[in-house]
């Protein structure tokens, strides 16, 4: 008998049973997308997109090597200086998000660490904690009183303490008060690592750069895949982090190197981060908008950020929830348990400029009702 074979058959099952079965599928592109994490609409500008094509002509769509072979490419280079020269700090291209912060965690922790990490940081966050073998101790979510009475215990028993945070949390649609994050850094000397995966672009460069904060932050983690507009990850350290990255990071080390093409999107939306401001104020307008709706129905979030998420409860309601919604031409994307905590499965609603505030508007009525029929 094939026993991984069974157990996989009894494990899908029980996700099935619980109204969390993964699949994957396409939706009309007619439906209103409410779903996305192009914050900007920078990946579906379509004369962003012409201006871009029209620049860089031709251009490889593989490296076909790792960066340390022929994968470093002239434009890479010119990519890595950008950067240099507007975060005052050494850059390094790799492949995601995802990849960036396990990299840097297992690459630079082992078990004389102690890693004290925001108990709501990303997957990617704690797979690379669990990789690295150092001590973990998660402080209670934005809580950074909770993170000081940590310190306080615990900083004279390990010589090596990194600090983890994001800026804008994707789940709840909140923010760290980064200034005071970076106030306590300064009175207990921990090493900070930063996720801007969902701030950047939308706050210019990133919060950490728009607060004049990048030089208390030695690990500052810009992945482009939301508001960015693209794929990969640039990684913000002083050089000798990134020289032990370069010859010690497995991750960076022994994966293929982003395509050329994709280099030269990040560089040309790099170069144009300081034009989008326009963008940035609809987006704005649209999330003043979108929370004064969610008042006026009596409807409940805690986010205070262009990323809004509204408890519904269990798995069985958002599945009933999402597919009334679509078939209402609203795309909404459901998150279950258990990657929310048990009772708080939401639906999780991005904004961006190409969205209206009449669709909106039509958006939240529609969801009211089916709330309300939903009881």
């Amino acid at each position: 008998m094939n026993m991984i074979l069974e157990r996989i058959k009894t494990e899908l099952e029980q996700i099935k049973n619980n109204h969390n079965l993964r699949k994957l599928k396409s939706y009309p592109e007619n439906l209103i997308n409410l779903s996305s994490n192009d914050y900007l609409n920078l990946a579906n500008d379509l004369d962003l997109r012409t201006e871009f094509y029209e620049t860089y002509k031709n251009l490889s769509l593989s490296s076909s090597s790792s960066r340390l072979i022929t994968g470093t490419f002239p434009l890479v280079l010119e990519l890595e200086n950008k950067l240099k020269e507007i975060y005052k700090k050494e850059a390094l291209i790799l492949n995601s998000g995802f990849e960036a912060n396990c990299c840097i965690i297992e690459t630079f922790c082992n078990k004389s660490t102690l890693i004290i990490s925001d108990k709501l940081n990303h997957a990617s966050i704690h797979d690379g904690i669990i990789n690295s073998g150092a001590e973990l101790i998660r402080y209670k979510h934005l809580d950074l009183e909770h993170l000081e009475s940590i310190l306080i215990k615990y900083t004279n028993q390990f010589d090596e303490i990194l600090v983890i945070s994001e800026t804008v949390y994707s789940m709840d649609g909140d923010m760290v008060d980064l200034k005071k994050l970076v106030d306590l850094k300064k009175k207990y000397n921990f090493i900070l690592m930063l996720d801007e995966a969902h701030s950047y672009a939308v706050y210019g460069y990133g919060l950490a750069y728009e607060f004049d904060l990048i030089n208390y932050i030695d690990f500052l983690v810009i992945p482009l895949g939301k508001g960015g507009g693209s794929m990969g990850s640039y990684v913000l350290c002083d050089s000798i982090y990134k020289d032990y990255i370069i010859n010690r990071g497995r991750k960076f080390i022994y994966t293929t190197a982003l395509p050329p093409i994709n280099i030269a999107w990040n560089l040309f939306l790099l170069d144009k981060i300081g034009q989008f401001s326009e963008s940035r104020e609809h987006l704005y307008e649209l999330t003043k908008y979108a929370m004064d709706s969610i008042n006026e129905l009596n409807l409940k979030t805690i986010s205070t950020t262009h990323i809004i998420s509204i408890i519904i409860g269990n798995n069985q309601k958002i599945e009933i929830l999402c597919q009334n919604l679509i078939a209402k031409g609203f795309l909404v994307y459901g998150v279950k348990e258990p990657t929310v905590p048990k009772g708080t499965a939401r639906i999780r609603i991005g904004l961006n400029p190409s969205i209206t505030k009449e669709q909106l508007n039509l958006f939240f009525k529609e969801l009211k009702n089916e709330l309300d029929a939903l009881l």
